[in-house]
């Protein structure tokens, strides 16, 4: 990798209007340690902490821990992984096409976690100052001896939209990360502009075995 891709490597979390992102699972065990909760209510977070844990949303409460995030810098586009200890350690951040109750594969594609393979990567286009863009880019083709390196990995798929999720039960709204517009309430970042923060920890970091 070059000099650039190492400069521009880092770890850091993110944040939503003052509220950091965290994996449903984070969202979860918090709302499960809450000292009331009707059996309803238990019932459905450990449901979603078993069976739908691996999205990216927002957390509840603006002091609730964020999740720790590698972006890889190469040629001007990031591939993010969970460096935060735990249950997904190590996995990739990618827009997955999610399957139905029958198991069909559906169109939309929901940030969320990749345990390996060939991720989404992103791309940050500024629209203003202070303000950007969250663009899905084409997966990197895989290198073989039947096939080169192209430059359908820089192709922009689209924006990232941000939309709320109805779940079953009332005044538990989440928040998702989608790459197809779903009655969403904002672009990232764009037309509307989103309060979307960076706190960066570590600068420079190339690889994944580096992180702590």
């Amino acid at each position: 990798m070059s000099q650039d891709d190492l400069n521009n490597s880092v770890v850091g979390h993110l944040f939503l209007a003052g509220k950091p992102l965290v994996l449903n699972y984070q969202l979860m065990e918090n709302r499960l340690a809450r000292p009331r909760l009707t059996p309803a209510q238990r019932a459905e977070y450990n449901r979603q902490l078993n069976d739908e844990g691996g999205f990216l949303t927002v957390a509840d409460r603006e002091g609730d821990d964020p999740l720790l995030i590698h972006f890889r810098w190469e040629n001007h586009r990031y591939t993010l992984r969970v460096a935060t200890p735990g249950r997904f350690f190590g996995y990739f951040l990618s827009m997955e096409k999610m399957q139905n109750a029958v198991g069909e594969e559906t169109a939309v594609g929901n940030l969320m976690v990749l345990q390996e393979g060939n991720p989404t990567r992103f791309y940050l286009d500024v629209a203003a100052p202070g303000n950007h863009r969250l663009m899905n880019v084409s997966r990197k083709p895989v290198e073989s001896a039947s096939q080169s390196l192209n430059v359908e990995q820089d192709r922009i798929l689209g924006p990232t939209y941000l939309y709320s999720h109805e779940t079953r039960l009332r005044n538990d709204a989440q928040q998702y990360f989608s790459d197809t517009f779903l009655k969403s309430q904002h672009v990232i970042w764009d037309p509307v502009a989103v309060e979307l923060g960076v706190q960066v920890r570590g600068a420079g970091v190339l690889e994944f075995s580096d992180i702590g």
